[in-house]
């Protein structure tokens, strides 16, 4: 669960600086154009991490179109509010195209909204005044990621953080608190895995009858990680 990190990707081009430098000069000798070292690189990356998602072929091309479309406009939005709160931008991007398709007008039954679908209290407890409101959507987001962040203490790696996290952000951290704590493990024992099976069998008033609400919180999570992975992969340069 999100162990694909971009600082792997920086190191293995600056370990290989000298050899990319050495082949892109041979290449720069031949009359036929060609990918250099660091394409064909990045087209290695793009296909593994494309490898790693379970998302269909139709996911894929909407998520593609709706990056060109409506993503590109708020890219800088998402970077900046990353950079203030101390988390990847991929990651933000990632929540807010789940929660929203990266719609800044999105509503729910439940009355969420916005970019980021934030609820009243979190948009309140963030500082957002408008939650329709495309840049403080995204802030207000970021804020509240980066406060998950300080305050999940529980999990093995870094990976599982990142998950307990999202889940947090999807059911809310009391619920996610107590059925870590209801869990037969020392909180920072617990593993994503086996958050995943508690909540797959978790029975709450908002279920309905073929789609219960801890199975909304596992789908989010790995389908926010799908978007993740497709993010970095693009990203790659």
């Amino acid at each position: 669960m999100f162990k694909v990190k971009k600082i792997k990707t920086m190191q293995f081009l600056a370990k290989n600086s000298i050899i990319f430098i050495l082949i892109s000069g041979l290449y720069s000798c031949t009359k036929e154009p060609t990918n250099t070292p660091v394409s064909v690189y990045c087209n290695i990356i793009n296909e593994k991490l494309y490898s790693f998602s379970r998302l269909s072929d139709f996911e894929k091309k909407k998520f593609d179109e709706l990056k060109k479309s409506r993503f590109l406009k708020y890219k800088n939005d998402f970077i900046e509010a990353a950079q203030t709160f101390d988390i990847e931008w991929e990651l933000l991007a990632a929540v807010a195209f789940q929660e929203s398709q990266w719609n800044p007008k999105a509503r729910s039954a439940t009355q969420v909204k916005g970019m980021m679908m934030l609820t009243l209290p979190t948009a309140a407890s963030v500082g957002v005044t408008n939650r329709l409101d495309p840049i403080q959507s995204i802030y207000g987001g970021a804020q509240y990621i980066s406060d998950l962040k300080l305050s999940t203490n529980y999990g093995t790696s870094s990976g599982d953080k990142i998950a307990f996290i999202l889940a947090s952000y999807n059911l809310g951290t009391t619920n996610i608190r107590n059925a870590i704590d209801a869990i037969d493990k020392k909180p920072i024992e617990v593993t994503w895995l086996d958050l995943e099976g508690y909540l797959l069998n978790l029975k709450t008033s908002m279920d309905s009858e073929n789609y219960s609400r801890g199975q909304q919180t596992v789908d989010f999570v790995e389908r926010v990680r799908d978007y993740y992975y497709l993010l970095l992969a693009q990203n790659c340069s």
